[in-house]
């Protein structure tokens, strides 16, 4: 992932859900991200989590969050994983109990 500013790294709580820096709890949902459905949820102002290895759990939020979504976007595996080539992502829904919005994307290469 190319360095688009500042990022914290969410906490993983022992039931694994994650705690965002304002201490927000999300937990993941079955909805897997379609590249529309993200775009839409970006705009709205949804922070973004990425996993990859070796960078472990990153947050992303604001404009830096729409600058990490730009290079996840073309990578993002909406069907069927084929076979690892370069890095690609797949993404999932995360919410909280008050209806916020979390981007999880999860790396593999």
């Amino acid at each position: 992932m190319t360095d688009v500013g500042a990022q914290v790294e969410p906490r993983r709580l022992p039931d694994g859900s994650l705690q965002g820096p304002d201490g927000t709890v999300y937990r993941r949902t079955s909805v897997r991200l379609k590249r529309k459905m993200a775009d839409r949820l970006i705009g709205a102002g949804a922070a973004i989590v990425t996993s990859v290895y070796p960078e472990g759990l990153r947050w992303y939020d604001g404009e830096t969050a729409a600058k990490v979504w730009l290079q996840i976007r073309t990578r993002l595996i909406e069907a069927k994983r084929p076979p690892v080539r370069d890095l690609q992502w797949v993404g999932h829904v995360w919410e909280s109990e008050s209806g916020l919005t979390l981007l999880f994307f999860e790396g593999e290469h």
